[in-house]
């Protein structure tokens, strides 16, 4: 193996972005063809979350495998997950390279992504985010749920620990509890837990009733109110009986106080308790960047994409273009340089009308 992905060296690389832990006694050291390097942690249904490598190059991979004594239920949720999640198509979710759900211990393997879990991150800032930071994560949060969304996909696990903070881009992932919503037949979720965080699952999805993807705009809307103040808006201690915390829902008891006032009105539309008077993706992501496109420079989800494959729907490709006009607006707003092309840009092209209209006039004559 090649010494840069030698455990120890990996190991200490990965700490500095992640909680992970040291392999624990009784961990086999390969699963399949990928050697183990360090544990994150454990997945729902008691599964074990490995971070690992395999090929020539050591590409970092997650490697998510149940007991082999999990009952049918588990592996069913398994397969669920991994269906749903190979159906998505973006450049902000981790793609799926392998799997076997037949092995006696049953597991899948996912694209690993550098970064740091929103909630691991938050836990190392006091009074929650900047404005800029804020928009980048709302604005590339979005962008995932839309790519999810397209694929006929309803996550209904948005939480912090399921945000990646890489660089300049947003990352979602994990798929245990996500339901396929599509036309196409999908894995039967028949009596399969749906319930996810309750701090971010929508009312609907407290309640047990059938989500949509207006359950992942609620769970948005929650998430950047965590972002902004650092402390939940409902239940910061985390203390309310289920019961009290969907009635706080219901009667609409949450502290937004914290949210930037160019945030505040797209955060209060999704946190709308009932579902179809919430906005749609495409519509909070047309307002969160029209409303905040003044509070930094930076793109909100890293480079422009280029690659067809990352332009999985319409609306990809309206955001894009949105993003990309965006960026030259602030380029020229917001730089003297920027501007003074401009102002050189417009005089030249008045020249060029003016010489053209002269020699119209002349040839007229």
């Amino acid at each position: 193996m090649d010494e840069a992905l030698e455990p120890a060296g990996a190991v200490a690389d990965l700490a500095g972005t992640r909680e992970i832990r040291l392999l624990e006694p009784g961990d086999p050291d390969r699963i399949g063809p990928y050697d183990l390097i360090c544990r994150l942690p454990r997945g729902g249904q008691g599964a074990d979350v490995f971070v690992g490598s395999a090929g020539e190059d050591g590409a970092l991979v997650v490697i998510k495998r149940l007991p082999e004594a999990a009952p049918d239920l588990a592996r069913r949720r398994l397969a669920r997950e991994v269906e749903n999640a190979a159906r998505v198509t973006s450049p902000r979710v981790a793609s799926i390279v392998d799997r076997d759900l037949t092995a006696d211990a049953p597991y899948y393997v996912q694209q690993y992504v550098p970064g740091t879990p929103l909630d691991e991150f938050m836990a190392s800032r006091a009074g929650g985010l900047t404005a800029g930071e804020l928009r980048r994560i709302a604005l590339g949060l979005l962008a995932a749920l839309r790519d999810v969304h397209a694929a006929g996909v309803v996550h209904r696990d948005v939480k912090p620990g399921n945000i990646i903070i890489s660089g300049d881009r947003v990352w979602l992932v994990d798929f245990g509890i996500s339901r396929y919503v599509g036309p196409e037949p999908g894995t039967v979720t028949t009596g399969m837990a749906a319930l996810g965080t309750k701090l971010f699952a929508s009312p609907e999805q407290l309640a047990g009733a059938v989500l949509t993807e207006a359950s992942d705009v609620y769970s948005w809307g929650l998430v950047v109110a965590f972002a902004a103040g650092g402390v939940h808006p409902v239940d910061p201690d985390d203390s309310l009986p289920d019961s009290d915390y969907y009635l706080a829902l219901r009667a609409g008891r949450l502290d937004l106080g914290r949210v930037p006032a160019d945030l505040l009105d797209s955060v209060q539309q999704a946190l709308r308790f009932i579902p179809e008077r919430r906005p749609t993706v495409d519509r909070l992501a047309r307002q969160v960047e029209q409303r905040t496109r003044w509070l930094d420079t930076a793109l909100p989800n890293g480079d422009p994409r280029t690659a067809t494959r990352d332009l999985p729907s319409l609306g990809a490709v309206t955001d894009t273009a949105r993003q990309g006009l965006a960026r030259v607006e602030r380029a020229v707003a917001d730089t003297w340089a920027g501007f003074a092309v401009a102002a050189a840009l417009m005089v030249l092209l008045g020249l060029v009308a003016g010489l053209v209209l002269a020699v119209a006039f002349h040839a007229v004559l």
